[in-house]
């Protein structure tokens, strides 16, 4: 028996995924309008994935448009009550047909009778075919055309947006993945993407179910309040709520379903960085004629999320205490499916958990997520920032209709979500206000009412407590103003500013920001041109790189303008002489970027509560907006991120003439005892010892040290007064446990530029061995620094990458074997910026 949480609802009688057997067909636009107008049409019909889309059915090339959304699509799918033996017990009993997601026009018909109409791919749909159902029966869903409904005459929208081509879009309740040009694969999602499922109500159905815990002051709150229906010849006597191994009453009024629960000293749920997200599983049991059933909710978590808006700032609390969200905004694992089986979405997500994210940010272009993220989410302790799918246009909520089906999409899905720890905000859409705002409306006509008014009240009656924004960025004199509220900040990125702008900006939380074209791994790459490197003009390659509509330059010409900046090199001369450094450094280029900017945002007196990155995942192959590219292979730039985003670091920051500031961060639960060192090179070569001070950090504190203290004497560390030549080209700080002497975190900075000397080849040692347990150690040693050591093994992962490498010291690197990779094959490539030549190292039993 299947009794998953679904929605707000629990389930409790027996449940028939409808997922195969599924046939497709392509059909001209309006040629057929009823399953019997079929008969005779020269349709050719294909096997098809369900759930799952049209594009996915057809082994769709990502390379290749797919304008899926010219023609009409027919499904159809025959079963009996012998493929499914629920139906043949329905005497005296319901059956639902369950439909949790139909893109986008859709009818429905169950031998030969129209049972749904569905004009928004965002809800889910119940159907009572209890009547309908025969011992042979035909299940068919038309997938209208959207093009011939966007051609219809519309009114026009108050403001144009460049985003999408065609404007009729604000009226359709559907993603604007497939339909964007610039920035994602041209292949529009068609069809049952969520699940279709029968369920048989026996006895009794519960829904409209809220659970919604809360904390404060250490104190647990549990609320539930249900609708309950019973089945004739049937009595509901009791129900109670069963949370981890206590069980409480359940109140019974008539169809309702009441409970209010105070827990003292319960265990709280936290953000991974700042402590254990604590989850307590629920069931709720029902007595019915005397008998219990149990329906089991999943499980809640115990905790209080607030704002701190005090003068423009925009710092989450969790728990009353202060956390600096930091992730990306997130991208379908999967997007010819628009979802991902749970096994891949948990190593999506574990692996952004591992990099350090706390935050991800589920935005107004992509789609609600399943109810596994959110469950995975709540599981590893990352915070999600949920945006509804309205973005950049000038909806139309002066239609009653579509006001109303926008209303309903909110509340149904402010019923999954209700029951999450990990939703931390809400957001009515990303950059309708802005839009408006840069066509130069009136402020009066930035934001629609719909945003101020009626989202947020639904969002406080259904989950009360979790802090709501009406668009973003928002919060400024003009809404995309930087220095107050929410922001998305681009001044370092698509502007081009320089990297000290990040010190000006006063940036108080940006909900999406550094958009920069990342070079994936040399094996992604040849995804793109057939096995061959592709030079940066190949239109293949060009295709993927994203742009902004009718701007003049893409994020390939944005991260050109930072490899200037930090190599002083010219990018094109350097690609036409030397492609392969051209990639290696332009990898590096983004990485480093973004690692300065989370070391300004860290420090203790930016102000800055939070900075969410511009891609988690690339949507296919190519140097797209991702940390992670297509086929979930970290990026430099992510490796980078995750030194940058721990827990426990140290990050330097550059104050000019106050010379260098040392930033000391420790978010866990417990104190910590660290030495923090710095050292200063030159040529490669270290240029005196390191200078070190004691620290002891409380719970979840941080302090500045300035460098100069440290030292103890002027060393114009970042070469700000010009005295003569520099005095050094890298300075390294280090943070070490006291206790064990482990380097917990490291940080460097170039006060002359990236472009440091070439060392000769075999300036760098690494050696390899087997650790019984499938792992590879890799040893790394150089007496001289190393630039950002790049590391490749097919079948391996290692767990740190991109990395500098101080001379003198050992680097330990764990490569971790992929399913089916032998030991006996590892064999790692190793390069950096500053060495001459790479080599290979090959593991010893």
């Amino acid at each position: 028996m299947d009794t998953r949480a679904h929605a707000s609802r629990v389930e409790i009688d027996p449940i028939a995924w409808l997922h195969d057997g599924w046939k497709l067909a392509r059909v001209a636009a309006g040629a057929c309008t009823t399953p019997g107008q079929l008969h005779g049409t020269p349709a050719r019909w294909h096997d098809a994935v369900v759930p799952g889309t049209v594009a996915a059915s057809l082994a769709h090339d990502l390379g290749s448009p797919g304008d899926f959304d010219a023609d009409d699509w027919w499904y159809r799918l025959e079963f009996s009550g012998d493929d499914l033996p629920l139906l043949w017990e329905r005497a005296g009993k319901r059956i639902m047909l369950r439909f949790e997601g139909l893109a986008t026009l859709a009818q429905v018909w169950l031998n030969g009778q129209p049972i749904l109409d569905s004009r928004n791919m965002f809800r889910s749909h119940r159907v009572d075919v209890t009547d309908h159902l025969r011992e042979e029966n035909v299940l068919a869903i038309r997938f209208e055309s959207l093009q011939a409904r966007l051609a219809l005459k519309r009114a026009r929208p108050r403001w144009k947006t460049a985003l999408v081509a065609q404007q009729n879009l604000r009226w359709i309740r559907t993603t604007l993945l497939g339909r964007i040009p610039g920035w994602t694969p041209p292949i529009a999602p068609v069809g049952p993407w969520g699940a279709i499922a029968l369920e048989r109500i026996a006895q009794v159905e519960v829904s409209s179910l809220a659970v919604i815990a809360t904390a404060h002051e250490g104190t647990g709150h549990l609320g539930l309040r249900g609708t309950v229906s019973v089945v004739e010849r049937h009595r509901l006597d009791e129900a109670r709520l069963r949370l981890g191994e206590q069980t409480y009453p359940v109140a019974i009024h008539g169809t309702s379903l009441d409970a209010a629960l105070t827990l003292p000293g319960v265990a709280l749920w936290w953000p991974h960085t700042h402590g254990t997200p604590h989850l307590v599983p629920w069931q709720l049991e029902l007595r019915v004629d005397g008998d219990w059933i149990r329906a089991d909710g999943g499980s809640v978590g115990f905790r209080e999320i607030t704002l701190d808006g005090r003068d423009g700032q925009v710092r989450f609390l969790v728990n009353a205490v202060p956390v600096f969200c930091r992730g990306a905004c997130w991208t379908p694992v999967d997007f010819i499916n628009l979802h991902a089986d749970p096994a891949r979405l948990r190593g999506a997500l574990e692996q952004a958990r591992d990099a350090g994210v706390n935050m991800l940010r589920v935005g107004g272009t992509m789609v609600y997520e399943s109810d596994d993220f959110y469950r995975l989410c709540d599981e590893l302790g990352i915070l999600v920032w949920q945006d509804f799918m309205f973005a950049n246009m000038d909806y139309p909520f002066g239609d009653e209709a579509f006001r109303a089906e926008a209303g309903a999409e909110v509340r149904q899905q402010l019923a999954r979500f209700q029951r999450h720890a990990c939703i931390a905000a809400y957001c009515g859409g990303s950059e309708v206000a802005q839009q408006a705002a840069m066509m130069g409306l009136p402020a009066s006509q930035w934001c629609h009412a719909f945003f101020t008014e009626e989202l947020p009240r639904h969002c406080a009656e259904l989950h009360p407590g979790i802090p709501y924004f009406p668009s973003t960025p928002w919060g400024g004199a003009l809404p995309f103003h930087i220095a107050t509220g929410v922001s998305h900040y681009y001044g370092v990125g698509a502007y081009r500013r320089p990297l000290a702008d990040v010190k000006t900006a006063r940036v108080k939380f940006a909900a999406e920001c550094l958009g920069f074209s990342n070079v994936p791994d040399a094996r992604t790459m040849a995804l793109v041109l057939d096995g061959a490197t592709p030079p940066p003009h190949h239109p293949r390659w060009k295709a993927r790189v994203p742009r902004d509509n009718g701007a003049g330059y893409d994020f390939e010409d944005v991260r050109d303008h930072y490899l200037r900046e930090l190599f002083g090199a010219d990018p094109v001369a350097l690609r036409s002489q030397d492609l392969e450094r051209y990639y290696a450094v332009s990898r590096v280029v983004s990485g480093e970027v973004m690692n300065r900017m989370f070391a300004e945002w860290r420090a203790s007196a930016s102000g800055c509560g939070g900075a969410l990155v511009w891609f988690q995942r690339d949507l296919w192959p190519g140097a797209g907006w991702g940390l992670v590219d297509s086929t979930g292979l970290p990026k430099a730039a992510w490796w980078y991120l995750k030194r940058a985003w721990a827990a426990q670091a140290v990050r330097i920051t550059d104050e000019g003439l106050d010379g260098l500031a040392l930033h000391v961060i420790n978010e866990r639960a417990t104190p910590l005892a660290a030495v923090v060192e710095l050292e200063m090179y030159k040529g490669g070569r270290s240029i005196g010892p390191a200078a070190s001070t004691a620290l002891t950090l409380g719970a979840r504190g941080a302090a500045t040290l300035q460098g100069d203290a440290l030292l103890g004497y002027f060393s114009d560390s970042t070469h700000a007064y010009r005295f003569g030549p520099p005095k050094n080209d890298v300075v390294a700080v280090r943070l070490r446990d006291a206790g064990s002497g482990a380097v917990l975190s490291e940080d460097f900075h170039f006060p002359t530029g990236m472009d440091l000397p070439m060392q000769a080849a075999g300036a760098l040692e690494a050696t390899a061995r087997a650790l019984g347990d499938g792992t590879i150690e890799v040893v790394f040693r150089s007496a001289v620094f190393l630039q950002a050591v790049a590391l490749s093994c097919d079948g391996f992962a290692p767990d740190d990458n991109y990395f500098h490498l101080a001379p003198g010291r050992e680097k330990r690197i764990v490569f971790r074997p992929e399913a089916g990779t032998s030991v006996k094959n590892f064999k790692a490539h190793i390069e950096s910026l500053n060495l001459a030549e790479g080599f290979c190292v090959r593991a010893q039993p």
